[in-house]
């Protein structure tokens, strides 16, 4: 026995020694965790006292100097979109910086700028920097110090500049402690300095969440109850007539008879839903009991413990708090002086556990009370499964008699109903669903059937009228489709009453509508018909309390023998309506076979693109983009060219519109972005020129592809170029459709490195909210507005308009289409960049944009 205890007590003493050891260990992490959050909170608490930026910069400057060495200090933001760099704030012992920013060309190869690069913080020392110095990494720039220590500021993944320390003196040397330190201080001042904006909005978001944190912390400590003992319960299992709760409540009699129970409940895991309920619950020295047992998520209690476990346990606070040190369980509640909790089992799976506690010091359980404990829940899982079972047969044949009423009711109104519903499908079957016109099936069949009683009657004359909306598309852009469909309808009620009684008007779906016109005296009844139409689609609509105005074009066809098929002369009246749309729409065209042959030589044209395409016959003409202080070639816009073996050079008037009405223009624009890529590549390792980019023309089709930013990803790989160099033009229409996938396709883009340009900006219709939603870099502004801007004053206030807009949101301009110095001169008084247009540069073939790049980019 003394031997035994000697053993006990040194194996205590070792565990005395370890825990002591590991204690110094945590008090050394806390102190380290104690400065970093007194940095921490510092920083938080300007962003609650500083008034602006230009205050806050000096106190962030005082707090890091409160936690290390930093008499030289700068603070430098990194403008991406226009390459540029700012000191916003410097204090240094040697050296001044520009107030104002510059570009980041100007201190390429400095240590600043090898950060911004890497994106990771740096520590030099004076052998560090040599190392650099030898390796052709930085320059020097400034005062040679003794160390330097910068570390990237980033947000959402970008780095947006950086913080850094210097030191001139050989007393003042930095660690990598001090680099982690600064690290850490900078990852905070980016949402420091964000909070400055919305500091209130993140005030309640604080309180919000600090509230329902406590309010999950004071549901945890409730959590762990107490079961009561059971102990003479057999007796009461066969007896299935006892309410289940009344159950409850005798086996809770019966154990407290035995056992001090006065705290007790029983806990059902549902495995399905993976949630604890609480079946019967009796507790004598707490508050709001019904909350404190409301259902919860399968955690980490100790009643889980026991159903985990499937073991009973028996725990004193120290035991428990050991549970709680091994993360096993959550933090015991301090007022429990003893715990008893047995699993439930049925059948060998737990369905359950029955826990008593108490919170008197003076009532502590023991084993007896366990095993005791333990015996009484295996009738009481029994009971409960036979009540469940018992429970569950009522409600079945409850919810059976039930559902035999509401399927006998349901029958009877189905036969009811039945011969409605065939009715109303055979009407939805050969009608419009919107507007409640035939649909071209039912067209179809009385075509046909005027077709054959032409055979039978040559003297019966009819006619198709074949009519589209003009500016429908606008209507449902600008106003939703719920406006383009209240539209229809009023356009398919108008017809109707202009027709005869005896013609038929159906909808073929969008917004096209045909009209049969039978037995004709003449054509000119035709004529009227179509005039009338147009006259009366001329006319302004009322649309959710607004005027729309639309048009139409009608093409005409007149029954003739050569046509012996509804569908053939469906399709001629379909080409003539587009004949009216090409002569100007709002008009009515009859058919004659000329038109034929212009969409047979569009099928031609098709097919030559479809050739060329394959052929690689696209070719990029580069427009040069110029800043407009100095003139000089900033980057280029790619126009696509088509020289063709058939056609030869073919300017983009003649193919475009047909490429983007059978969308292979997307093609031709992948095409001509691949060879951009490649000819600019050329010239930078040609001429040296870092900074120079191409922008390419993308159809908006593109940006409703979720596969985009991949393919200009391996392109760019394949290219060998870096993403910097390219740019993309967009124009308003793809922010205006599936602006979800447009929003995600262009966030992709940015990330990549791509910069992303919104071109023809200020013709559209749309709203200018999608200037602050979409990513957008730079604002083209469209050359409508440019040309002789200086004898349009209106011209010259929406374009201040627009440079300002751009400004504020911290974007770039570009002015295309200038053909005069007196354009350009004032476009760069009103603070415009970048220009584009005849009066600088032509669009040219790569050879002769060489020729004017080598003087440029020498000079």
């Amino acid at each position: 026995m003394t031997k035994k205890f000697s053993s006990d007590t040194g194996k205590m003493s070792h565990m005395d020694s370890e825990l002591a050891k590991q204690s110094l260990q945590l008090l050394e992490k806390y102190r380290k965790l104690e400065a970093r959050y007194t940095a921490l909170f510092t920083l938080n608490q300007l962003s609650h006292d500083c008034a602006d930026l230009n205050t806050f910069y000096g106190q962030v400057h005082q707090a890091i100097a409160s936690i290390m060495n930093a008499n030289n200090f700068y603070v430098v933001l990194h403008d991406q979109t226009f390459n540029t760099l700012e000191f916003v704030y410097h204090v240094d012992e040697n050296d001044t910086m520009p107030s104002t920013p510059f570009p980041y060309e100007d201190f390429k190869g400095t240590m600043t700028c090898h950060v911004i690069e890497q994106g990771k913080p740096l520590l030099v020392t004076p052998e560090k920097m040599q190392a650099l110095k030898d390796e052709g990494i930085i320059k020097q720039k400034g005062t040679a110090g003794t160390d330097w220590l910068g570390v990237p500021l980033i947000s959402d993944g970008f780095v947006i500049g950086i913080m850094a320390v210097q030191s001139y003196s050989e007393t003042t040397r930095y660690i990598d402690d001090d680099l982690e330190m600064l690290t850490f201080t900078a990852q905070h001042i980016v949402t420091a300095m964000a909070r400055l904006q919305d500091r209130d909005r993140l005030q309640k978001a604080v309180d919000a969440r600090t509230r329902e944190l406590m309010q999950q912390i004071r549901e945890r400590e409730k959590s762990e109850l107490l079961q009561e003992s059971l102990f003479r319960i057999s007796e009461l299992t066969s007896d299935t007539n006892i309410d289940i709760n009344k159950f409850y409540e005798m086996v809770h009699n019966i154990v407290g008879q035995l056992i001090n129970a006065e705290n007790f409940f029983i806990a059902r895991h549902n495995r399905a839903d993976n949630m604890l309920y609480f079946s019967y619950y009796s507790e004598r020295e707490s508050e709001n009991v019904a909350q404190k047992y409301q259902p919860r998520k399968f955690g980490k209690g100790f009643t889980e413990l026991v159903i985990s476990n499937k073991k009973t346990l028996l725990l004193d606070p120290q035991k428990m708090n050991d549970l709680y040190q091994q993360g096993l369980t959550l933090k015991p509640q301090t007022q429990t002086k003893s715990w008893l909790g047995v699993p439930l089992v049925h059948a060998g799976e737990v369905i359950g556990a029955m826990v008593i506690q108490s919170y008197q010091a003076n009532v502590i359980f023991s084993q007896q009370d366990a095993e005791l404990l333990n015996f009484v829940s295996q009738h009481v899982s029994t009971a409960i499964k036979r009540r469940d079972l018992a429970l569950f047969e009522k409600q079945t044949q409850e919810l059976l008699e039930q559902q035999v009423k509401l399927r006998t009711a349901e029958l009877e109104e189905e036969i009811k109903q039945r011969k409605a519903m065939q009715e109303k499908l055979k009407h939805a079957a050969s009608h419009d669903a919107l507007t409640g016109l035939p649909n071209r099936s039912v067209f179809l069949d009385l075509l046909n059937h005027a077709i054959a009683c032409f055979t039978r009657k040559p003297e019966f004359q009819f006619a198709v009228l074949f009519l589209d909306l003009d500016r429908f598309k606008v209507v449902n852009d600008s106003l939703g489709h719920h406006a383009g469909d209240e539209l229809l309808k009023q356009v398919a009620i108008g017809l109707e009453q202009l027709v005869r009684s005896k013609d038929t008007v159906a909808r073929l779906g969008g917004d096209e509508f045909v009209i049969l016109i039978e037995d004709l005296e003449s054509q000119q009844e035709a004529y009227d018909i179509a005039q009338r139409i147009t006259d009366f689609l001329s006319r302004p609509f009322s649309i959710e309390n607004q005027p729309v105005f639309i048009g139409t074009s009608i093409g005409v066809l007149f029954n003739d023998e050569r046509y012996t098929s509804a569908e053939v002369m469906l399709r001629d009246a379909d080409i003539a309506m587009y004949h009216a749309k090409d002569m100007g729409k709002g008009r009515y065209e009859v058919f004659d076979s000329s038109m034929h042959k212009k969409v047979q030589s569009a099928m031609i044209l098709e097919a030559d693109i479809r050739e060329a395409i394959a052929k690689q016959e696209f070719v990029p003409y580069f427009q040069p983009i110029v800043r407009l202080s100095d003139q000089e070639i900033v980057g280029f816009e790619a126009l696509a060219r088509w020289k063709s073996d058939k056609r030869g050079f073919v300017m983009p008037n003649n193919f475009i519109s047909l490429a983007e009405e059978t969308n292979l223009i997307m093609a031709i624009d992948m095409q001509i972005i691949e060879k951009s890529c490649r000819q600019l590549k050329h010239w930078l390792a040609e001429f040296g020129h870092s900074s120079l980019y191409v922008s390419c023309n993308l159809y908006s089709n593109h940006f409703f592809d979720a596969s985009l930013p991949q393919e200009i990803e391996n392109m760019l790989e394949r290219v060998g170029l870096p993403a910097k160099h390219l740019r993309v033009e967009l124009t308003e229409r793809a922010l205006l459709e599936n602006s979800d996938i447009v929003l995600a396709n262009m966030t992709a883009l940015k990330q990549l490195g791509v910069k992303i340009l919104l071109d023809d900006f200020g013709t559209g219709y749309s709203s200018l909210s999608y200037l602050h939603r979409f990513p957008l870099d730079v604002l083209k502004i469209d050359r409508s507005f440019i040309n002789n801007i200086h004898e349009h004053n209106n011209h010259q206030a929406i374009i201040k308009t627009i440079i300002d807009l751009a400004t504020n949101l911290q974007m770039g301009t570009v002015g295309e289409g200038i053909e005069n110095a007196s354009d350009a001169k004032l476009l760069e008084q009103m603070d415009c960049m970048y220009g584009q247009g005849y009066y600088f540069h032509k669009p040219a073939p790569a050879h002769e944009i060489s020729r004017q790049l080598t003087p440029c980019i020498q000079s």
